[in-house]
């Protein structure tokens, strides 16, 4: 090939690369295509830039040789134009230069501030990736002028700083930010020494070793390890490779220097003597300040004395008035962390409580750094306090210290994940390493010596009470709690990236991030995030004894090697938890798992009482518990017990019952000899037919779903029968005072195959949300209808149903009521399976709880105690206008979403409720209550009551219960007990 046509080649690779043509300007990029431009963007020596300008303050831009008409013009690198074109179609901005940017846009506060979020992921890509994008750039003159962005920086941050609603709602963020961006000589020197140990072990094998112990378990020896390697290996090494590890020896050193305490004076001068903030460390300079004002106390009493002053400065920062000088103290708090990272990795507790104190310091310096609010650190103190307790106390309050740290840790894990797992997801479509970025910054904090001390005190809580977690690969075993009892067999699958894509199997064991919010039946599962107990997910899981634990961060990258092994899981009903190779499975779980895979007994869906005749819209006003499975499925007929018993609680509506969805299913489909019923009906006979011609299962399931799947695209657009749509228009006026399509309903399915005694169904079929368009609703019936034959549901049903094609979907219709909070209320401790306590789970907004979100969740105890169980940690929550639809509201963390007179109010009609349905004669239920509710200006809605249905085999299976040792309520703890008599 000439050069002439090598140039040509050359010349049409450009302009279709860089999409440099008027039609590759205007055409729409995908998410992943964007990868293509960040490999092109790392080779170019110009990266993202094309090139040097002047950028003046009319908003011209001129050649780096001229000069603006006015001063107050910046140089620096002028982005590709395709780098604009990604930034105007996916919000994605790549290259940012700070100076010039106006502060709005790069707070970027509409859009969860995507913009500054993104900025940290590039230093993180910057650090892990030698320059990402500009790894052949970092050198291209002029393109960032450091001074500029430096005062950029200072001038932003001293805007968030001086920002009281900010501060108070957003700390943790505000204070990340001020880790990465430039502003005077900070400098996030713990990413860096990650980064560079994970680039050099990625070079050197022999490096790898020493790489995973800076990034699990770093301490000041660690200097001398890498100056050992460096002599062993210097020689040999690349001048590049030799330039990293020099530059990590420098990092280390200064990671490690002895803390000036008289560094301190500097900021007293900042502040009035009468200052929280000033008297500590005032305090603390009178109590240290020897000779050269080093810090030579035990580790122990610098991890208590820093993680202290990291709170008061917490507390207190709003107290200040200059921004620069809260930007100073926020500054200091981050060096404080470091120094308490540091003494923690030095503290070693030789004692239980050693272990206990440890843990009590590093979640107060958690909750110092805004991984936790200041409510949660209020509501959470009590159980994790050290002082006062004498030489022993009992095995179950040790436990539960040991279990609050867990809990701890898992908020402030989840304080991370919940502030940047969107900004993660976003650029994992185009660069895999973003998937790193949570991770490296979890293990940059306080949490990870935290998550290493939590894990050692459920460790030392297991062993004294008998129990012991066996998983393989895991180094910490104890960081993992079982949630649900049950058992399985089956492949192993562990996924770190978002769930919602997988297409699960009800023959494989998931470890996920977090359960997605719909889920297909599967054999087992664990999760990072527990989300709440009572979502509609975790109700499934215990219904049918699937076996589900809370796992760590670290827990998971632990089991990424042995994702695809076939494995044994279970959990028992206390929580231990064993996943090992089948290899190593005992006889006794052998026959558990044999027993499994052969066919249980099924309950039959009782078809005798149901009524088909009834073909009138019947009002919520009329209907009755005992209407369930004949007119209505449970949702409409209990609804209507309570309206009845709380008509001040309930709001109006009416159902759609069994009979009108069977008439619809009588006509005749379009253009073909066969009707909806009978298409339905001959879809299962056909796989009995199957059945006894000996086809396999996956065979006649794949046929069986596909004829659901065609069967649900009719019915979607089935006729609606003459009359039907004047009388839906007629029970609107009587149930609303509203015309169809000028009143927003929710339109919820109710079928005759859901609250069973042995089957809860929650939430397996279609709720249309907030609809308010009289098309919109009309369509949304057909939907509803559609919807038990969906994969999910119909996996679920044929689980348990022994007749799952006998489902009849009604519809129960309601008004929407756009609560301020919603969730769900169990009438007896989940976690504690107590019967006298109740569980409650509230997320912000309508639709609540119920999806899997991480929940605002407490245990309210018989005696009245109320204990936190988990904080919300969702960013964004439903918000249903009156004219239908949805949107998106942004929610902070710093405020409880219950208050005590919520709980007050939950616990009162929680025992009313109770009362006056055992005293119905139609509501049938000997155990707990599900209750789904709301609030809307403090007061109560009900949407939803049915019984609590757990599945009792897996809770008094006796292999099960047989992992949990008996040990006498009586025993004793003592603290003063040595770690070596425990192992």
């Amino acid at each position: 090939m000439n050069k002439k046509i090598i140039n040509i080649y050359l010349i049409f690779f450009i302009i279709s690369f860089f999409g440099m043509s008027i039609c590759g300007i205007s055409q729409t990029l995908t998410l992943p295509e964007i990868s293509d431009y960040v490999q092109a963007f790392k080779e170019d020596s110009r990266g993202p830039y094309k090139a040097i300008r002047w950028f003046c303050p009319d908003g011209s831009i001129v050649h780096p040789q001229k000069r603006c008409k006015e001063p107050g013009g910046v140089q620096h690198g002028l982005p590709k134009d395709i780098v604009v074109k990604i930034a105007r179609q996916h919000h994605v901005f790549l290259g940012q230069i700070l100076a010039g940017t106006p502060h709005e846009d790069f707070l970027d506060k509409a859009n969860r501030n995507s913009r500054m979020k993104q900025y940290q992921m590039e230093r993180f890509l910057h650090a892990a990736d030698d320059g990402w994008i500009m790894r052949r750039a970092r050198y291209y003159r002029g393109a960032i002028q450091a001074e500029d962005e430096d005062a950029w920086g200072q001038a932003f941050l001293e805007n968030l700083a001086g920002n009281d609603t900010l501060l108070s709602s957003q700390y943790y963020l505000i204070r990340q930010i001020s880790k990465d961006l430039p502003h005077g000589s900070n400098s996030d020197r713990w990413q860096n020494i990650r980064a560079l140990s994970k680039t050099i072990g990625d070079t050197l094998a022999d490096f790898m070793d020493l790489r995973v112990k800076l990034h699990s378990q770093p301490d000041e020896g660690d200097i001398l390890r890498v100056q050992d390697f460096y002599e062993q290996f210097g020689d040999s090494l690349e001048p590049e490779v030799d330039e990293m590890i020099t530059e990590l020896l420098d990092d280390l050193k200064i990671a490690y220097r002895p803390f000036d305490i008289n560094i301190l004076n500097d900021y007293i001068a900042l502040l009035p003597e009468d200052s929280p903030i000033s008297r500590q460390m005032a305090g603390l300079v009178k109590k240290y300040g020897a000779a050269e004002g080093d810090v030579t106390e035990p580790a122990s009493i610098q991890c208590r004395e820093f993680s202290n002053l990291m709170f008061t400065i917490r507390f207190h920062l709003t107290d200040i008035d200059s921004a620069d000088n809260r930007l100073s103290f926020i500054d200091l708090s981050n060096e404080l962390e470091n120094l308490v990272f540091r003494s923690a990795n030095l503290w070693q507790p030789t004692t239980l409580g050693g272990f206990l104190e440890k843990a009590y310091t590093l979640a107060l310096a958690a909750a110092g750094g805004g991984y936790l609010e200041i409510w949660e650190w209020d509501a959470v103190a009590a159980y994790l306090e050290t002082d006062g307790l004498v030489s022993s106390v009992p095995l179950a309050a040790f436990a539960e210290k040991a279990e609050y740290a867990r809990r701890t840790l898992e908020w402030g894990t989840g304080m991370v994940r919940s502030t940047y797992h969107q900004t993660v997801e976003l650029y994992g479509h185009f660069e895999p390493l973003a998937h790193g970025f949570i991770d490296d910054r979890i293990r940059a904090s306080v949490l990870l010596p935290l998550g290493e001390t939590a894990s050692r005190l459920n460790e030392l809580s297991a062993r004294n009470a008998g129990i012991s977690n066996r998983l393989i690969g895991v180094k910490n075993p104890g960081q993992t709690q079982g949630v649900n009892p049950g058992f399985a067999a089956g492949e192993l699958v562990v996924h770190n990236g978002s769930p919602e894509d997988i297409d699960f199997s009800a023959k494989k064991i998931y470890i996920l991030q977090r359960a997605p919010s719909d889920i297909k039946p599967v054999a087992g599962i664990a999760t990072v995030t527990e989300g709440n107990l009572v979502s509609h997910v975790q109700l499934l899981a215990r219904n049918l004894g699937i076996p589900n634990a809370i796992i760590s961060n670290q827990n998971i990258n632990d089991l990424l090697p042995y994702s695809g092994l076939t494995v044994f899981y279970a959990v028992s009903p206390r929580g231990s938890v064993i996943l090992k190779p089948v290899a190593e499975m005992t006889r006794e779980e052998r026959a558990l798992i044999a027993k499994k895979k052969r066919p249980t007994e099924k309950v039959a869906v009782q078809l005798d009482q149901i009524n088909l005749a009834q073909k009138e819209m019947l009002d919520l006003r009329a209907l009755r518990a005992a209407d369930s499975g004949h007119l209505v499925g449970p949702k409409a007929a209990n609804l209507g017990e309570l309206k009845s018993l709380f008509p001040d609680k309930v709001v109006e509506g009416f159902a759609i019952p069994f009979g009108i969805f069977r008439d619809h299913m009588d006509q005749m489909i379009p253009g073909e000899n066969i009707s909806y019923w009978a298409f339905l009906q001959k879809t299962f006979k056909d796989a009995e037919l199957a059945w006894a011609m000996g086809k396999s299962s996956s065979e006649i399931e794949a046929a069986t779903l596909e004829r659901l799947a065609i069967l649900r695209e009719k019915i979607a657009q089935i006729p609606f029968l003459p009359g039907f749509e004047e009388k839906l228009r007629q029970a609107f006026l009587n149930n609303f005072d509203s015309p169809l399509g000028q009143k927003a309903v929710f339109i919820r399915s109710d079928t005759n195959m859901e609250d069973l005694e042995e089957f809860t169904g929650a939430g397996l079929n279609l709720t249309v949300f907030n609809v308010a368009d009289s098309a919109k609703i009309l369509q949304g019936i057909r939907d509803v209808w559609a919807s038990p034959y969906t994969e999910r549901s119909y996996r679920w049903r044929q689980q348990y149903l022994s007749n799952p094609e006998n489902v009849f979907p009604s519809i129960l219709v309601m008004p929407t009521v756009n609560v301020d909070k919603s969730g769900v209320m169990i009438t007896a401790g989940v976690s504690n399976a107590s019967e006298n306590d109740i569980t409650v789970a509230f997320s912000r907004g309508p639709g609540g709880a119920v999806d899997g979100q991480a929940a605002e969740s407490y245990l309210i105890q018989e005696n009245g105690q109320r204990r936190l169980l988990s904080p919300a940690r969702e960013e964004t929550y439903n918000v249903l206008p009156d004219s239908g639809g949805a949107f998106k509201g942004v929610a902070h963390f710093d405020n409880p979403l219950l208050s005590a007179t919520n709980l007050d109010d939950l616990q009162a009609v929680a025992r009313e409720i109770e009362a006056r349905l055992e005293a119905s004669q139609d509501f049938q239920s000997e155990g707990p209550l599900d209750i789904e509710l709301g609030f809307l200006n403090d007061k109560i809605w009900l949407f939803q009551v049915r019984p609590f249905v757990e599945n009792k085999r897996a809770q008094s299976s006796n292999y099960l219960n047989s992992l949990d040792p008996v040990v006498s309520a009586n025993k004793m703890i003592r603290l003063d007990q040595q770690i070596m008599e425990i192992e």
